[in-house]
């Protein structure tokens, strides 16, 4: 249970750091590249078999953990951005409401169970998404020069639930379960040398204060995964409870956090919106 209190610590902290970013005047963009740099070199102290990188290279699975890396740098971008457009409990709801996605796609994919529970569970799930997420242009806080900016909340939806979806992939075909560990690091590695590519010729990169806002941000961003793969080894839960725990933990305590670091409000709105994403996270979780 400590392990996956841990996690959800671990899992609301990014969010609440990325808040923080615009206060200590750290380029999200720029932090996030040296978050990963942290997130790899955190993950290698745990290695306790190197040769298993050089099995995982020659593993025909390993373009989808390249890939997965570069996406998820560029949801993290828009989680960077969406903290500081939209606050902190809209950015959480948006990234752990995704695992409908993969619900989803599962039950076209590989013919899952269907029930009317699920079915409430998942259409709670986007109504909640584009509750807490819509707002009118006069009620943004830092209003976004540009709309598609509107439509951050609900792009880190769909993306991070692709990205669970091709996570799940990744394990299912493992050739053996000693190599989670290794490839998360590879995951990590993909994200930061995509995001030292996008960003390498900017000058202001290479500030002191971006390196400690990737030290900041990498090590919970890390042990966050770290708890969680704990959590899944010591509980004696299945991982459907496991999942569904750790992402109502993160959304009430990003909620907690939200309003009182940064006097983030509920509306009636963003209210029926959080009651309405904690619902489809109990039904598909618990009831379906």
């Amino acid at each position: 249970m400590l392990y996956l209190l841990l996690s959800i610590i671990c899992a609301t902290s990014l969010v609440v750091i990325l808040r923080y970013f615009e206060r200590w005047k750290i380029h999200p963009p720029h932090g996030i590249v040296f978050n990963y740099i942290f997130c790899v070199l955190t993950g290698l102290l745990f290695v306790k078999d190197f040769s298993h990188f050089k099995d995982i290279i020659q593993w025909n699975g390993s373009y989808y953990a390249i890939g997965l890396g570069i996406a998820f740098i560029l949801i993290f971008l828009l989680v960077g951005k969406t903290t500081q457009l939209f606050g902190v409990l809209t950015a959480s709801i948006a990234m752990k409401l995704s695992f409908v996605i993969p619900v989803v796609m599962a039950i076209f994919l590989y013919n899952d169970t269907i029930s009317f529970i699920k079915i409430i569970g998942i259409i709670a799930a986007f109504v909640a998404v584009y509750l807490i997420a819509y707002k009118k242009e006069k009620e943004i806080p830092n209003q976004p020069k540009q709309k598609i900016e509107v439509f951050y909340p609900a792009l880190i939806f769909i993306g991070s639930g692709f990205c669970d979806a091709t996570f799940n992939f990744i394990q299912k075909n493992l050739v053996y379960a000693d190599w989670a560990h290794p490839i998360t690091i590879i995951v990590f590695a993909a994200a930061c040398t995509f995001g030292i590519i996008l960003h390498v010729r900017e000058r202001a990169l290479y500030q002191w204060k971006n390196v400690f806002g990737g030290i900041v941000l990498g090590i919970p961003n890390y042990f966050s995964l770290y708890f969680l793969l704990k959590t899944l080894d010591t509980l004696p839960w299945e991982s459907s409870i496991i999942f569904p725990i750790n992402n109502l933990g993160i959304v009430g305590l990003s909620a907690i956090a939200g309003m009182i670091l940064f006097q983030e409000t509920l509306d009636k709105r963003k209210l029926i919106g959080f009651i309405l994403a904690i619902t489809s996270i109990v039904f598909i979780g618990f009831l379906a």
